[in-house]
């Protein structure tokens, strides 16, 4: 692989760390509230939750699939599994004005996001919110200085990590003049 080129894949994060452990306390504490009877709703929901987060981390890992790619054609978003690979999405250099990292929430409960902005009237991406009501939800949730479209158009930084450096030289190669604007 060319050293240009920037390919990040859905596997281990230093993050998983801490929530695996978090989601076995979990199970266990919603367990022991389903056996104890008093809270079974809290424990089931305890239980489900616990075992969702692993079931994704665990179905991230073994895909093994691209969740970011930087290369000649373009930026290739991928989306967390189990969701289909057709709803990756790779973006032509041609409709990119800018690449954006912005963070929704505070502190350790936030989620980094990577997205682009691209040229008016491109078409929609695979993958991104196409209704209005859905890309309206989207944007309640964001921050409020990002644009509808870049908010639809783009991915979770989770279940993989980004390299800001290599993303910076692999877009300054391929997309020279296509500003990153990091609002992390």
């Amino acid at each position: 692989m060319p050293d240009h080129i920037y390919v990040a894949r859905f596997g281990w994060t230093p993050r998983d760390l801490i929530l695996l452990p978090a989601c076995l306390v979990f199970i266990t504490v919603g367990a022991i509230a389903v056996v104890d009877g008093q809270k079974r709703l809290v424990g089931v929901f305890g239980c489900a939750l616990g075992a969702m987060y692993i079931f994704l981390s665990i179905t991230a890992w073994v895909s093994r699939r691209v969740a970011l790619a930087v290369t000649a054609e373009g930026i290739t978003l991928g989306h967390i599994p189990p969701w289909p690979a057709s709803t990756s999405a790779l973006v032509p250099w041609s409709d990119i004005e800018g690449v954006v990292l912005w963070r929704q929430g505070k502190w350790w409960t936030s989620v980094r996001y990577i997205g682009v902005v691209r040229r008016a009237g491109a078409p929609p991406l695979p993958g991104s919110a196409k209704s209005p009501v859905l890309r309206g939800l989207n944007k309640a949730f964001a921050r409020a200085d990002l644009s509808e479209e870049a908010v639809s158009d783009s991915r979770q930084i989770s279940f993989w990590r980004l390299d800001k450096a290599r993303l910076t030289a692999a877009v300054n190669h391929f997309g020279p003049g296509v500003p990153i604007v990091d609002q992390t």
